[in-house]
């Protein structure tokens, strides 16, 4: 039997409603009850302020308990549908991808459409159990006029997370896959980006997309696709001028480890620099960004000039005409130096030594010394500063530049060398990332490639002590 409401004849209109009406108690003992647990006045008397703050109080409570009733029944569904219909408010939840789909339902127009995708998605994926996955469910939502195929005939074949959301990302807009990094847009809210996405599931080359940083060759957009799973598309496209001008994955990553990364602003002196770096493969990755910065600041950054006391005069860049045309990386780098030495960031040094990698050297004898044809081959590591400069002089590269990373023990550099009746001659640098213990370089004479036999050498040396060979390497 329901139970009868108790009322007197002392109450107001605004209090029976506010009681009643508006919290939904049966009695007035019960909301005493209710104002003692929570630490309110118990009287039944209250001004309007008194009142609203009750109201909301008694809101988000109800919120609470559907919430704690949605995740007592293990069912995310049953919440998004209370989320839907209004139960359950924004400030009342936990869970974190569902307060993002209570905002989505406050700032956007929350359809029954929308609400039905939701629920589709989580009963067959796990793509709402994490924040950065729901923020891309609901942005491949904001496409929903162009979908090629209705979200309901798509099934994950994975249980990772990541891939469930480029399946359904290809399964709602593409005709042809996009490259496996561009997923990564439906994590952000960057519309070009994700348009791009939908210009190559379409099958066109991203050379027409609309909005690009900076215009691509036919051969620069065949590397962007190539480009690691996990770089940006941004990165990609530095991934595609790079391996395009004859650079390689090594070259990409240090540029990406400067501003080049994200600014594009001058395209085609970006090239220039870009050729710089790839016509000098044994400048140590190492002062890619110092040559950036200081780049960046001779032709790009207005400069603060003190012309009285206290007072600072902007002038413009230094350099804005700054070019590559000419300059090899040992001038670059002395003009590099003597930057930061004006701006009191280093001094200069000299002689630095640095202790052995512990990498073992290697001597192979080939032929035999009475038959006049024996050769001896060493692969040995250079300790010092001089000792680099001796091999980049002889070799007629930028080895010397290795100096620091090597006293870091970040690198080590090898010298490969044949010696037989005639004499000793030295015939390729090979650099060694020791943090990955992989063979990331080998060079000759003017950066020439390794030689068959020259590279059967260093693979023996390589194996001998546990050590990989990049795939770019030869």
């Amino acid at each position: 039997m329901m139970a009868k409401r108790q009322t007197r004849p002392e109450f107001d209109p605004a209090t029976e409603r506010h009681i009643f009406g508006e919290l939904g108690f049966v009695s007035v003992d019960e909301y005493r009850a209710w104002c003692a647990a929570n630490h309110l006045q118990s009287s039944v008397r209250k001004s309007d302020l008194q009142r609203r703050q009750e109201r909301e109080l008694f809101q988000r409570q109800k919120s609470e308990r559907a919430m704690r009733h949605a995740r007592q029944s293990h069912n995310p569904s049953h919440a998004i549908a209370r989320i839907f219909a209004g139960e359950i408010g924004e400030e009342a939840l936990v869970d974190e991808p569902l307060r993002i789909i209570a905002q989505a339902c406050r700032k956007q127009k929350a359809t029954p459409g929308l609400r039905d995708y939701l629920m589709r998605l989580d009963s067959a994926s796990k793509l709402l159990a994490a924040k950065e996955t729901t923020i891309a469910v609901l942005n491949l939502h904001r496409y929903q006029s162009e979908w090629r195929r209705d979200p309901s005939d798509w099934k994950p074949r994975s249980h990772n997370i990541d891939r469930q959301l480029s399946s359904l990302a290809a399964h709602l807009l593409c005709d042809y896959e996009p490259p496996a990094f561009m997923v990564a847009v439906w994590y952000a809210k960057n519309r070009t980006r994700q348009r791009w996405y939908i210009h190559l599931g379409q099958g066109k080359s991203i050379r027409a997309a609309d909005g690009l940083p900076a215009p691509l060759t036919k051969r620069m957009a065949h590397w962007f696709t190539l480009a690691p799973d996990h770089f940006s598309p941004l990165a990609a496209i530095r991934y595609g001028q790079v391996c395009a001008l004859g650079g390689d994955r090594r070259v990409a990553d240090a540029l990406l480890s400067t501003r080049m990364a994200t600014d594009f602003r001058a395209d085609q002196f970006d090239l220039e620099l870009i050729r710089f770096f790839t016509r000098n493969p044994m400048l140590d990755t190492a002062h890619y960004q110092p040559i950036v910065d200081y780049i960046w600041n001779q032709k790009y950054e207005n400069q603060a000039v003190f012309v009285a006391r206290g007072v600072v005069e902007q002038t413009g860049p230094p350099q804005p005409g700054f070019s590559m045309a000419g300059r090899t990386p040992g001038t670059l780098l002395r003009q590099v130096e003597e930057w930061h030495t004006r701006l009191g960031r280093t001094s200069k040094g000299g002689l630095l030594q640095w202790i052995r990698s512990g990498i073992p050297e290697y001597e192979l004898v080939e032929g035999k010394r009475e038959s006049a044809n024996m050769r001896v081959w060493r692969i040995v590591e250079l300790l010092s500063s001089k000792e680099l400069e001796e091999e980049g002089r002889t070799l007629g590269h930028c080895v010397a530049t290795y100096a620091s990373s090597c006293q870091r023990h970040a690198s080590s550099i090898w010298s490969v060398r044949r010696e037989s009746a005639t004499g000793a001659t030295r015939l390729l640098t090979v650099e060694v990332d020791m943090k990955r213990k992989e063979i990331v370089q080998i060079r000759g004479l003017r950066n020439r490639l390794p030689e068959a036999n020259e590279m059967t050498i260093v693979n023996r040396w390589a194996r001998t002590n546990g050590l990989t060979v990049a795939t770019w390497v030869g």
